[in-house]
């Protein structure tokens, strides 16, 4: 199933680099879906005779690596997307338009990213946007966003996308301010720590959500020297003089910040270090229980706990339906980028649905401020004037390979 998946968004991005050198004479990295494939795989277009005979099309946009290290990420988002897009458009479509989708690929960097956000707020045919898992991506494209005046979805969970005020911009995500508080919580009051180490990506979303845990376990009483703090950039992959240090160092316990693609390689090499969770608490972001980090990790993702926007299955009525589907249509469990781009969808519906119209994005931007307890797989969504929806969160820990819940807080 993954290596046909994967070759349909390479056909997507070659259909889409062919079409960015026809007429426009740009290199468009943006396509619709292509119709043949399974909606549960990459289709959110309607086929067949399920769309009805005039009511056209909406179409989104969604922001994603397609090819690139981040393919696995994009491809979550996709089935993300289509999963949401064929369960509306069986129950007739977003005010009897049938969604589709308008893929932009970012690979694997921010100039990409950048570029087809761009591209994407360029047509004036699209509706919405769903933006990159990575808010350095999406805080350097706001720009771009509020003056399309597009209403705009940034999949990542940094504070630095609301600070920006952006009228236009929302999030279904739990900020870092209110993951750095459910952690710091957990690492004081349940696991007991008194000396832990903290270890973070200097990639702008994750040192600003060290530096609110950090914050937050000053509240608790626990202030962390600048000897405890061990910063790596972004495109590190040796771990080991961090953790040598760490290990020798005297701590109690580790809480690490990084993407999912680098916690899987910290879990391999706290491993090989002697690091035992059983023993050493190890505490990380919400990367350490998706799906990307325990399949590459391994065993060595054992023991491991996280701050969770998600664990497959989640904790309501809402979140079990959305997994049991997502099972259903790809035979495998869910991960953080297909629940957060499937939740920002619905919301999409649910906005235009309220405004009335597909098409006035000024309207629909402004109902998303009339959202109220709506069930959404993540959590109850509610409008907050941070622009983020989200109200829950949990800590998960990994067990034989897959993440359990462990302990959920409702934080407003």
């Amino acid at each position: 199933m993954k290596k046909l998946v994967a070759i349909v968004l390479t056909l997507v991005l070659c259909v889409a680099m062919f079409a960015g050198c026809g007429g426009s004479g740009t290199s468009s990295s943006s396509a619709s879906t292509p119709e043949s494939t399974p909606p549960s795989e990459a289709s959110g277009e309607a086929s067949g005779d399920s769309a009805p005979a005039e009511g056209g099309t909406i179409r989104i946009g969604l922001v994603t690596a397609v090819t690139g290290t981040n393919s696995l990420v994009g491809q979550y988002a996709v089935n993300g997307f289509n999963l949401a897009a064929q369960q509306i458009n069986a129950e007739g479509g977003i005010l009897g338009k049938q969604v589709e989708l308008v893929l932009g690929d970012e690979v694997d960097n921010l100039d990409t990213s950048v570029k087809a956000t761009q591209q994407l707020l360029a047509d004036d045919g699209i509706t919405a946007i769903i933006g990159s898992m990575y808010s350095a991506y999406c805080i350097a494209a706001l720009p771009s966003v509020e003056e399309a005046k597009m209403p705009y979805f940034s999949s990542g969970s940094s504070s630095g996308v609301s600070r920006e005020k952006n009228p236009y911009t929302w999030q279904v995500r739990p900020l870092d301010t209110a993951q750095g508080a459910v952690m710091a919580d957990y690492v004081v009051n349940t696991l007991g720590l008194t000396n832990p180490a903290v270890m973070h990506s200097t990639q702008s979303a994750l040192a600003s959500q060290a530096e609110q845990t950090i914050a937050a376990l000053r509240n608790l009483g626990l202030e962390l020297p600048n000897s405890s703090v061990f910063a790596f950039p972004e495109d590190e992959s040796n771990y080991a003089p961090y953790l040598a240090q760490i290990i020798d160092g005297g701590f109690d316990g580790l809480i690490v910040m990084a993407n999912q693609q680098p916690a899987a390689v910290i879990c391999q090499q706290a491993e090989i270090a002697g690091i035992d969770p059983e023993t050493f608490p190890c505490l990380g972001s919400t990367s350490f229980c998706s799906g990307v980090c325990i399949s590459n990790a391994g065993s060595a993702a054992n023991g491991w706990y996280s701050v969770a926007d998600w664990v497959p299955g989640g904790s309501t009525d809402a979140s079990a339906a959305f997994e049991k589907a997502y099972n259903d249509a790809y035979g495998t469990a869910s991960d953080l980028p297909a629940v957060i781009v499937y939740d920002a969808l619905m919301l999409i519906r649910e906005a235009c649905e309220t405004a009335g119209t597909t098409e006035d994005k000024e309207a629909i931007n402004a109902a998303l401020q009339q959202v109220k307890d709506y069930p959404g797989a993540v959590s109850v969504f509610s409008y907050f004037e941070d622009h983020s929806f989200a109200t829950a969160l949990g800590i998960t820990r990994n067990v034989n390979e897959k993440a359990e819940m462990v302990h959920a807080v409702t934080y407003r």
